[in-house]
């Protein structure tokens, strides 16, 4: 028969110390409480370790530790001359003290009982997942979890897990990289920080995750944005999952951190920058009554193509005009905010694009919530065309627009002196698809406010459908005599006192919200030589068809 041995530490004894390797076959190894051994070699066990004593490793050199899956009660690692390393399998069952050193798992887990602890963690005192072990906290709940991990002795990205879901047992492990197909592929070269996770879960389904990762600034790649970041998880055999909501900038001032909510599975999670967002694109079309000729069927041109000279001349600013200085209505909101660090901007050669694709202005974009429109989720400043088309910043492309997931959702065009026009129904958008959407061949096309009986939503020139012009002064109507009840002021007096300072024979040129015919000057009158239209005249004469008394009205 195999005798077992019992070993013993009593109180009374504060610290054994073993300066050999500890074995334990098949024995009782019991460490009372307060009492503390300290190995200096190796640990082999297999079985657990009893007691609510400390085993504390405090080595000059690497120390390992085969635990074959048992359990350790309370595991100090004090060894600042090298790590800690995991031969099998080893479990935790009421604490885990960092003093010094790190621990190494290898291709093994570290499991941390459900009410176990680890504490004194951080930059220099870590758990190493340079393989595939992981660190693993059993069913976790509700109560947020640190697991102190990094892939190697010098990069440290603990990420905190909290589970309002089933409790579950929640396992994490760093990649050196962040892998363009979450865990195989290339690695990335730019706009993440380069540390991924891996969490696992014991079972599938049934958690709700909040997560929140930290990195270091020497962590991030080539043009990532720490302004406009956020957490993605990667959707196997497609892309990186970065909701549009969550792209905002990083807490912290070195490390910094991001959190996300919500999330209902395991998988591979990376910190992220706003080019990586989930975006669908959109090929709108809408006509502006103001620049629009009939003749041609086009919109004019005449902010980018100098009608005095026929040359390229663009008033046209490279950087987008749409911000809440310019009116409450053009506020931004979401991914491209508008800000210094995020703000459409275009390359001039960009308005050297002549025919058909040749640039008339910028319009402001807005996606709205499905159930309430009046709710702005994201906004983006795009370029318009003289046939009409709706394209992102480069001049040719679909418009590019953040979204949180696949669905619903409205979308608003709106321009600087024309009134917005909306969908009537929610269209669905989905990451990376286009969507198709023409608002000039039909008037249901816009949304059609029924308590509105001054006009529909849209213009009408023959058999096409424009955004109405007029909009001098940015509110919801187009006038050119005020109202007092209800009080709308009139666009026309605006330009007067306002664009022209109350000069009425004044001209002024460029680019300006009261250029209501869009050919880069202002005048309340016209001028015969040189020929110079009336911006009054043009607002009376076609928005409101020659009636001094009639409004056209925004349809929200």
């Amino acid at each position: 028969m195999k005798r077992s041995l019992l070993f013993f530490i009593p109180v009374a004894i504060i610290t054994a110390n073993v300066n050999a390797q500890l074995k334990i076959d098949n024995a009782t190894f019991f460490i009372s409480a307060g009492a503390t051994v300290t190995v200096q070699g190796d640990v082999t066990s297999n079985v657990d370790i009893q007691g609510t004593g400390v085993l504390q490793l405090k080595g000059t050199s690497t120390q390992n530790v085969d635990m074959g899956g048992f359990v350790i009660p309370n595991l100090e690692i004090d060894n600042s001359s090298a790590n800690i390393n995991l031969l099998s399998n080893a479990r935790i069952g009421t604490s885990l003290l960092f003093t010094n050193g790190k621990a190494q798992l290898n291709g093994f887990d570290l499991f941390i009982a459900n009410a176990a602890t680890v504490s004194g963690a951080s930059s220099s005192k870590f758990v190493i997942t340079n393989g595939t072990g992981r660190l693993v906290k059993n069913s976790l709940g509700a109560s947020s979890f640190t697991f102190p991990v990094g892939y190697s002795a010098v990069e440290f990205n603990p990420l905190t897990i909290s589970n309002s879901g089933t409790a579950d047992d929640i396992g994490v492990r760093c990649l050196q990289n962040v892998l363009d197909q979450g865990l195989t592929g290339s690695a990335v070269t730019a706009d993440f920080a380069n540390n991924s996770w891996v969490v696992t879960e014991a079972i599938a389904g049934g958690s709700n995750l909040s997560l929140a990762g930290e990195w270091a600034a020497g962590d991030e790649l080539s043009n990532f944005n720490r302004v406009k970041s956020g957490i993605a998880r990667y959707n196997t055999g497609t892309d990186w999952d970065l909701p549009a909501s969550n792209v905002i900038a990083a807490a912290g001032s070195g490390p910094y951190n991001r959190s996300r909510s919500n999330i209902t599975a395991a998988g591979v999670f990376a910190i992220a920058d706003l080019e990586k967002v989930n975006a669908a694109r959109l090929n709108l079309k809408v006509f502006l009554q103001g620049a629009y000729n009939s003749g041609t069927g086009l919109m004019n041109d005449l902010l980018r193509d100098d009608p005095a000279t026929g040359g390229i001349d663009p008033v046209i600013p490279t950087t987008q005009p749409y911000n809440a200085a310019l009116n409450a209505r053009f506020t931004r909101v979401g991914v491209y905010d508008g800000s210094v660090s995020v703000n459409e901007t275009v390359d001039p050669s960009v308005f050297n694009i002549t025919g058909n694709n040749a640039i008339v202005d910028w319009v402001y974009v807005s996606t709205l919530d499905a159930s309430s429109p009046s709710t702005k989720l994201q906004t983006r400043a795009a370029l318009l065309q003289r046939d009409g088309d709706i394209v992102d910043v480069d001049g040719v492309s679909p418009l590019s627009v953040p979204i949180d997931t696949d669905g619903n959702y409205h979308f608003l065009i709106s321009h600087r002196n024309h009134l917005s026009v909306r969908t009537p129904s929610a269209q669905t958008l989905a990451d990376n698809a286009i969507l198709n959407y023409d608002m000039t061949d039909a008037q249901n096309k816009a949304y059609q406010n029924g308590a509105i009986i001054s006009n529909a939503a849209m213009a009408v020139n023959g058999s096409v459908y424009l955004m109405w012009a007029g909009n001098a002064n940015l509110d919801d109507y187009t006038r050119v005599t005020s109202l007092a009840i209800p009080v709308v002021p009139s666009d026309a007096a605006f330009i007067l006192g306002t664009a022209l300072s109350g000069n009425p024979n004044a001209t002024v040129t460029g680019y300006n919200p009261s250029d209501l015919n869009m050919d880069r000057k202002v005048r309340a009158t016209s001028l015969a030589i040189p020929v110079i239209p009336s911006d009054i005249s043009f607002m009376l004469g076609t928005p409101l068809n020659g009636d001094n008394n009639a409004t056209r009205r925004e349809h929200k």
